[in-house]
């Protein structure tokens, strides 16, 4: 008699769960937009349709991916999400944001008290990928992928992979970012989303789709302006994060194209000198991958080591007129060599020359069309 109460009470605590909703009774985010414009956060949201999750398991749809938003405005974060939760007649979800975009006039006037009420939020991870964008969240969050797959299969919902390609500013995540936000020495450099209507073409039609177009500088928590990935070439090229990159070089009528490859990159101190300066080092790979002549092997290196050291200090040059630090030149001395960087004033480290970049080519290579083997 004891053992059959004993299953009945153990039968009422275990049927005790009749509250759990099946995860398709949901509504997930995916991709989270904060701007703030006319004293008021502006928050869009972008939903997981699970018809695309059922697109991505079987490759792709035979049409495009829908893609569901919700837009809130409210004098907080919070009162913005508020609003959407009204509206999208689900239990919201934040466990799967993989992508959060920062509106331009956020990050010049409330970038702080948002990232702190996004880290003391118990509902958004701080593992998504974050941009900064001067386009409308709804243009950037609503473009388009080729071949109908759906938005969260994108290269901004896997920067990484689109880097072992062709690598363009390094990826950041919102954790990686509140570190650096917080460190008064760190230059951050927020990659930009824009979108592209004249890339990619469905028959003749204009096709929308995300591009990261250059970078947002933010030091000593603040936004110093945005330069392009034309201004970025020589940053882009050689920060330790970069995989690969393609080089256009002419010298005389010689044209081709290189490709350069695990770049690793140290910033150094000389003070040997009355006043201690700052240097770059530089190691990487190259392969030809085209030429339209035959050239000296010596000739050639002497002129890439050229066009890539003025490259490089043309980003320097440039960030530095808004003052940025791409090479985290304040930084390293604030780490690593606390002398120098006491006996400067804030704002007056000592200036990077074009003479102090020295590149080191480990691998000079090229490759022959028909046997597709490396050759020295």
């Amino acid at each position: 008699m004891k053992k059959l109460v004993v299953c009945f009470v153990s039968l009422f605590f275990l049927t005790a769960c009749t509250d759990i909703r099946e995860i398709q009774y949901q509504a997930y985010a995916v991709g989270l937009g904060i701007d703030f414009k006319d004293n008021n956060y502006i928050v869009t949201i972008q939903f997981l349709d699970f018809l695309n999750v059922a697109k991505s398991e079987q490759g792709k749809g035979d049409q495009p991916s829908k893609v569901w938003l919700g837009n809130g405005t409210g004098k907080s974060i919070e009162d913005a999400i508020d609003q959407i939760n009204k509206g999208i007649q689900l239990p919201l979800n934040f466990d799967q944001v993989k992508v959060i975009v920062f509106g331009e006039s956020l990050l010049k006037s409330k970038l702080k008290p948002t990232l702190y009420a996004l880290d003391s939020s118990y509902n958004i991870r701080l593992t998504g990928n974050v941009y900064g964008t001067a386009q409308p969240l709804s243009n950037v969050f609503t473009a388009k992928i080729p071949f109908y797959y759906p938005f969260n299969e994108s290269q901004i919902s896997y920067p990484n992979a689109m880097q072992q390609q062709s690598s363009t500013v390094p990826p950041l995540t919102l954790q990686k970012f509140m570190y650096q936000f917080n460190e008064k020495v760190s230059t951050i450099l927020l990659p930009a989303l824009s979108v592209n209507k004249e890339i990619i073409k469905e028959d003749k039609e204009d096709y929308t789709v995300p591009i990261i177009e250059g970078a947002h500088l933010i030091k000593d928590k603040e936004w110093k302006g945005f330069l392009n990935a034309k201004d970025l070439t020589g940053f882009i090229r050689v920060n330790n994060e970069t995989v690969r990159t393609k080089l256009n070089l002419e010298y005389g009528n010689n044209q081709m194209e290189i490709e350069l490859s695990k770049p690793k990159m140290k910033q150094v101190v000389y003070k040997d000198k009355k006043k201690p300066s700052i240097g770059l080092k530089i190691n990487l790979d190259a392969t030809i991958l085209s030429s339209n002549n035959r050239a000296d092997s010596n000739e050639m290196k002497k002129q890439m080591k050229k066009q890539l050291i003025e490259e490089i200090y043309s980003s320097y040059e440039k960030s530095k007129e808004i003052g940025g630090d791409i090479y985290q030149f304040e930084n390293y001395l604030y780490r690593y060599h606390w002398d120098v960087w006491k006996s400067y004033k804030e704002g007056q480290f000592p200036p990077l020359s074009i003479d102090a970049i020295h590149i080191n080519v480990r691998n000079f290579k090229s490759v022959p069309k028909f046997n597709s083997k490396y050759q020295s």
